[in-house]
């Protein structure tokens, strides 16, 4: 079965929009969420309408938009991010189930209905992509791996004695992808003309806005028709490490462990000339394939968290954690996000309890029970990013923190609702009052035929 027909086939394009649903319903992008909701309404006959023009060959990526987002957490650059239609995005997504492979080991080759074979669910992929994903020491974008698996590889070497470290991220890597490496690479690697002619489509950017972008003079943050791939493609992070196969080859030596997450990487060694003559090498190799790291003398750049060094045992932040020889915790950044994403839930709550309280709320959505249970979604979603933390008194600390803010809702509710005021007691609560149900209009009827 070529890869170009296995691509349009039910079976992968259902687990490819399963995965866009999941990602698109969660996202903190409204238009993100409505367009998801949009397409979920006639979800199957819009997956056979994608099937059909894939058979036909024409299917063509549109409607795509460059936005730039705020980084956070105190940095004064932003991320360019390009916004695809759903289409778009499950087309994408099935190139990659096709090149990496779905299913599990356990799992029956086919469906067979009526004594017919009739769907694959197991496919291993596409071997050379197997193998960049077999990377041992790269986490980002690879099924089954992440920050967990990391963290793991960082402590084990810390264990055997590698005591000192350079971590650095990679300046602007997405825009500097060669995408003319990366479609050879995959061009090679299945054998399929019209496969490897969509994905050089797939990875290309086609702004709409690019005009708009270039009076703001944000253009240049997006990737160019030669080099860079867009940040949020499915297809990103397989094109990162894909162009970043021998970096993780030639890193991994001489005494030297490389672990990257797509554009972050940490070296660790047993002594501190041992990194430096790594990080000197990686430096060299990335401009050879004009990318660059951070200078270690870069106080700004320190700063920001964009480069470090020194021994393991003074702790440095790296995927999302303060580790050291010693402890895993939450970076203070995380904790500090952690904390801001409490406080715009209690100024929401505050505020929409007190619209309820005067007659005139907008929403249900944001009052005192419901913005408690906000507060309990959000401290438990942290909870289980950081979950291998092993310093128990920052969650401590952090718990007495989020007590503040729930306090800060309760005593904002019963300084609201008066005293043997059952009316405002509920509108404030958030449980929906019976009274303040709108009087709607009967539709329109015809007894006619």
């Amino acid at each position: 079965m070529d890869l170009y027909k296995r691509l349009r086939t039910k079976a992968v394009l259902h687990r490819a929009w399963a995965r866009v649903r999941a990602s698109g319903l969660s996202s903190t992008s409204k238009k993100t969420v409505h367009d998801t909701r949009q397409f979920e309404v006639d979800w199957f006959n819009n997956l056979q309408k994608l099937s059909k023009q894939l058979r036909l060959e024409t299917f063509v990526f549109t409607g795509e938009k460059g936005i730039t987002l705020p980084k956070g957490n105190g940095k004064t650059d932003v991320r360019p991010l390009v916004i695809s239609p759903i289409c778009n995005r499950v087309v994408r997504r099935a190139i990659l189930e096709v090149l990496q492979g779905y299913g599990e080991e356990t799992d029956s080759p086919y469906h067979s209905w009526a004594g017919v074979q009739a769907i694959r669910h197991r496919w291993a992929g596409v071997q050379a992509v197997r193998d960049i994903m077999a990377t041992p020491t790269s986490i980002g974008g690879i099924p089954k791996r992440g920050v967990p698996h990391g963290l793991a590889l960082i402590r084990k070497a810390i264990q055997n004695g590698n005591h000192w470290f350079v971590r650095s991220d990679i300046k602007g890597f997405f825009t500097r992808i060669p995408k003319g490496d990366v479609n050879a690479f995959i061009r090679d690697a299945v054998n399929d003309k019209k496969f490897a002619d969509l994905f050089e489509r797939a990875l290309a950017t086609n702004l709409e806005n690019e005009e708009e972008l270039e009076e703001r003079k944000l253009f240049t943050l997006f990737p160019d028709p030669e080099i860079g791939v867009a940040q949020g493609s499915a297809l990103s992070a397989l094109a990162g490490n894909i162009s970043l196969r021998k970096f993780d080859e030639r890193m991994n030596c001489r005494d030297i462990h490389c672990i990257r997450y797509i554009d972050d990487f940490i070296l660790l060694g047993p002594s501190e000339a041992k990194v430096l003559a790594a990080f000197k090498s990686a430096g060299k190799m990335l401009n050879s394939m004009e990318m660059n790291v951070y200078d270690l003398s870069d106080t700004e750049a320190r700063k920001a968290g964009k480069v470090d060094a020194g021994n393991i045992y003074s702790g440095t932040d790296v995927l999302g954690y303060r580790v050291s020889g010693m402890s895993c915790q939450p970076c203070r950044a995380a904790r500090r996000k952690l904390l801001e994403k409490l406080d715009a839930v209690v100024k929401d709550g505050k505020h929409e309890m007190r619209a309820a309280a005067k007659g005139n709320a907008s929403s249900h959505l944001r009052r005192y029970h419901q913005s408690m249970v906000l507060l309990h979604k959000t401290v438990w979603g942290w909870s289980q990013s950081f979950k291998y933390t092993t310093a128990k008194h920052v969650f401590e600390h952090l718990d007495a923190e989020v007590d503040k803010r729930i306090l800060c809702l309760r005593k904002e509710a019963e300084k609201l609702i008066p005293a043997g005021d059952a009316i405002t007691h509920r509108r404030v609560m958030g449980i929906h009052l019976l009274a303040d149900t709108g009087e709607h209009m009967l539709p329109a009827a015809s007894l006619s035929t």
